[in-house]
């Protein structure tokens, strides 16, 4: 992943100030002043800028920077009416930015997005920092002056996917705009760091060969697949800010052209995974208050394969037989792992009797499906517990899958089996391996041969 240190630095004031707003305590505005407020600013160069603090009537506290941006804080509000009226103030004041620090989270807001037909609050949101969830936290650098309206301006990118969900989305794709807002927001913050700020290109400088430079880089981008969808989603704003003449007006054959040797050379990197090395994740994982579900979890991908969108969906009464000995595969009842087999027990002992999911969501006592950003998020705790010397490079649903494919085929388990256990198709088979390694353990099986397998055929020719 790139920039590490830069998210880690960032972390550090976010959970000071997410620690400091999250409290059941009266927080009056003095405190805010002096404690919470000055920690933002702090954090985030504000401190030698023209700053006017108003406090009214002990509710509301207002910080007006260069007349441009205004940090807002109420002392009792919900965050719905608090955006609200922050949005209209953006209206009414003409400040270019809006800035909400609420006890549920840090919101951005922009004066410019379009709004489309329909007026709604989230229209101008920029970036929501929930603090019950992680989804934007790796962007609060943008919240700083510089980024909004000094030399950078960076924050610019981020209100343009914004606008552009305003302006272009497919209103019949809205449950999907979460991966395609996901992955807009990756890129530009790579770009950003990376290659220009938005005050120095336009739309029109951003080449191809950024994109190819990007998935290099990005630590999400393991494979065709992955790489054909995060294109996919990029393209549609890119051809909506540069016309269908611009750069990314193009295929995803010609994509995956240019970015097959860059995703093959990513995944010969990925280092084979030990009996050890699991033993150890398994013990790490064993000690942490979720860590049956998440041992489960990895195990269900490690050893069978399993997709994100089916982890989320995967029923007790359905796809898990009573005897946690099988698994249903879209038609195909699959024989699990011992070790899974003792693991779902586990898990089901912990769970609800009455629970639909096996990794439904918590607060709805597993009665609802997870999102599978959620499946993401269970697999970045399983990486962090890693603490073998060597780690497990690849917790990643592609990662693991890749290396369970490899592992099968080393086993000499038939190619067939494989493709239809894990669901993949003809089309997909080069995500998994290449022409190259094809011909090799084709060579190697051939070599193996004491007859020719047409020999029994040809001897009911011979009569």
């Amino acid at each position: 992943m790139f920039h590490l240190e830069t998210i880690r630095r960032q972390d550090k004031p976010l959970a000071k100030l997410k620690s400091e707003l999250v409290t059941e305590k009266d927080i009056g505005l003095d405190y805010y002043e002096h404690n919470i407020l000055q920690l933002f600013l702090n954090s985030l160069h504000y401190t030698d800028k023209r700053i006017n603090i108003n406090k009214r009537n002990g509710k509301v506290c207002d910080c007006i920077i260069d007349t441009k941006i205004i940090v807002r804080f109420y002392r009792n509000e919900g965050e719905k009416k608090a955006l609200s009226e922050l949005d209209g103030i953006l209206d009414s004041k003409g400040y270019e930015w809006g800035i909400l620090l609420h006890r549920k989270g840090i919101w951005l807001l922009n004066r410019d997005i379009y709004r489309g037909d329909e007026s709604f609050t989230c229209d101008r949101i920029v970036f929501a920092m929930s603090f019950a969830g992680s989804k934007d936290n790796n962007y609060f650098k943008y919240l700083s002056y510089d980024n909004l309206i000094g030399e950078s301006r960076n924050a610019r990118y981020f209100a343009d996917i914004t606008e552009y969900k305003n302006r272009n989305f497919n209103s019949t794709n809205k449950a999907s705009w979460a991966a395609y807002s996901g992955a807009l927001k990756r890129f530009f913050n790579y770009y950003a760091e990376n290659r220009y700020n938005y005050s120095q290109v336009t739309y029109m400088n951003i080449t191809f060969s950024d994109f190819e430079e990007y998935v290099k880089a990005s630590s999400n981008i393991n494979s065709e697949t992955s790489a054909k969808n995060q294109f996919s989603y990029i393209k549609g704003f890119m051809i909506s800010k540069t016309g269908p003449d611009g750069e990314f007006a193009r295929g995803r054959d010609e994509l995956l052209g240019r970015c097959q040797d860059i995703l093959r050379k990513k995944n010969d990197e990925f280092v084979d995974i030990t009996a050890a090395q699991v033993r150890e994740l398994i013990d790490a994982l064993s000690k942490d208050r979720n860590g049956t579900r998440n041992i489960t979890l990895f195990l269900m991908i490690m050893g069978m394969g399993v997709e994100r969108r089916k982890l989320c969906s995967l029923r007790w009464d359905y796809e898990i037989a009573k005897d946690m000995t099988h698994i249903q595969m879209d038609a195909l009842s699959v024989k699990l792992p011992r070790i899974l087999e003792q693991s779902l027990k586990e898990l089901r002992m912990e769970e609800p009797e009455d629970a639909v999911y096996v990794f439904g969501n918590c607060t709805t006592k597993y009665m609802t499906p997870l999102k599978e950003g959620s499946i993401n998020g269970m697999l970045d705790r399983i990486n962090k517990t890693i603490k073998n010397q060597n780690g497990i490079n690849m917790i990643t649903p592609a990662g693991l899958r890749r290396w369970l494919f490899l592992h099968l085929l080393d086993m000499n388990v038939s190619l067939q089996e494989i493709m239809c256990m894990m669901n993949i198709s003809v089309d997909n088979l080069s995500s998994y391996i290449d022409d190259a390694k094809m011909r090799d353990r084709g060579k190697t099986l051939i070599n193996s041969w004491n007859r020719h397998p047409m020999d029994e055929f040809f001897e009911g020719v011979k009569g």
